[in-house]
C-alpha cells in the first residue's frame, strides 16, 4: 500500500467539524475513524460504508472522479470518489464551526492525488 493514501489524511487532520472519516478500497475499509465523542464508533463507520457504497450505484464516477454530499439534519457527508475504485468520506458536522473551506480542498487534494502514487 502507497504512503500517498496511507497518510494522506495524517498530515491533514485535525479540521474544524470533521466528526468522522473512512477511506475506502474496492475491496472494502481501508481505515476508519470517528473523531466526536457525541457518535458511535461502529455505526458510525457503517453508515459511511454504506453512503460510499451506494453513491458507487446511485452516482458511478467511471473514468472520471467524482464527489458528492448528502445533508442530513446535523451532519452532511462528504465524498471523493476516484476513478480508480478508492473514496474519501468526510462526516461534518452541520453548523458554523465547520471549516468547509479545508474540507473541500482535502476532498479535491485525495482526488489529485497521482494515480501511479496509490497503488493498491
Amino acid at each position: 500500500m502507497s504512503d500517498a493514501i496511507e497518510n494522506f489524511l495524517a498530515n491533514r487532520l485535525p479540521i474544524g467539524g470533521v466528526a468522522a472519516y473512512s477511506l475506502h478500497l474496492p475491496s472494502g475499509v481501508l481505515a476508519a475513524e470517528c473523531l466526536s465523542k457525541s457518535l458511535y464508533p461502529t455505526s458510525t463507520e457503517k453508515m459511511l460504508t454504506r453512503i460510499v457504497q451506494e453513491g458507487r450505484t446511485l452516482l458511478p464516477c467511471g473514468e472520471q472522479p467524482a464527489h458528492y454530499c448528502w445533508t442530513f439534519e446535523g451532519h452532511r457527508v462528504y465524498v471523493a470518489a476516484r476513478a480508480d475504485g478508492i473514496g474519501l468520506a468526510l462526516l461534518v458536522e452541520n453548523n458554523s464551526s465547520a471549516e468547509l473551506a479545508r474540507i473541500k480542498e482535502t476532498l479535491q487534494d485525495f482526488l489529485d492525488l497521482k494515480e501511479e502514487s496509490v497503488t493498491v
